[in-house]
């Protein structure tokens, strides 16, 4: 039996629900993906579920010590519920689903944020990618489908997902920032965001890490823009639509 690595409150919830062991955690689960080097999966804990993340063949959970490494930086982040690593399973990391969170790019593409929500949500993100950067790190899919918010009256707070492939990076506009940056501007939906917001993202992100604008904003945009442009040409990993959205709850 493989124990659980946890906070003790956090622990004590899923024993409540008779999950103590790594082996109990995917006997109670259900296997929502299931590729040849991962798969996720969600348990349910009464009326939440845990969003499980497994990396087969893994010695180190990465997720769960990238999750400690951004909350440290003020980067809104899924609470890491579990982490355990055993032989057989690989890696495996469990986080709080983000419900009644929803993929930023789906609530943008439905527009289903108001005006408020909508500059509320892009202010938040371009600061908490600020953060990121000016702490010397990069996300590496930093895409909006990776980026959770919850609208309520005029505010929408975000949460940043899959952080497994969270790297370093120098704290400067060097291209991993601009691949970042990038992946944000290839995963927006078409006519989305007015043009007058998507500057002011920009300007909120260079504000946040002190750099001024003069003689840097036009050429970031079109740096950017050639990424951003890269990046739609190639094919996801994952396709588009699946039926994994990972960190919600299910319907």
């Amino acid at each position: 039996m493989t124990a659980l690595e946890g906070s003790r409150d956090d622990l004590a919830v899923l024993e409540t629900h008779g999950v103590r062991t790594l082996e109990d955690v995917f006997a109670k689960a259900t296997c929502v993906r299931d590729l040849r080097d991962r798969s996720n999966h969600e348990l349910a804990v009464g009326d939440r579920v845990v969003f499980v993340k497994r990396r087969k063949g893994a010695r180190r959970a990465r997720e769960a010590e990238a999750i400690v490494t951004v909350s440290a930086l003020g980067i809104p982040a899924p609470r890491v519920v579990f982490h355990a690593i055993a032989r057989d399973a690989g890696a495996v990391t469990g986080t709080w689903d983000l419900a009644p969170g929803r993929p930023l790019d789906d609530l943008l593409q439905e527009g289903a944020l108001s005006r408020a929500q909508r500059r509320d949500a892009l202010g938040r993100l371009a600061r908490a990618t600020a953060a990121l950067h000016e702490g010397g790190y990069r996300h590496r899919d930093l895409y909006l489908n990776h980026v959770f918010a919850a609208p309520e009256g005029d505010s929408c707070p975000v949460w940043i997902i899959d952080w497994e492939r969270l790297g370093r990076c120098r704290r400067t506009l060097g291209r991993r920032v601009i691949k970042d940056l990038g992946a944000l501007a290839s995963s927006l939906p078409e006519g989305a965001v007015p043009l007058r917001e998507r500057v002011h993202f920009l300007l909120t992100y260079l504000e946040a890490r002190s750099v001024p604008r003069r003689g840097v904003y036009e050429g970031l945009v079109r740096r950017i823009q050639r990424k951003a442009r890269r990046i739609k040409r190639h094919v996801p990993r994952t396709p588009v639509g699946d039926v994994t959205r990972p960190g919600a709850a299910p319907a």
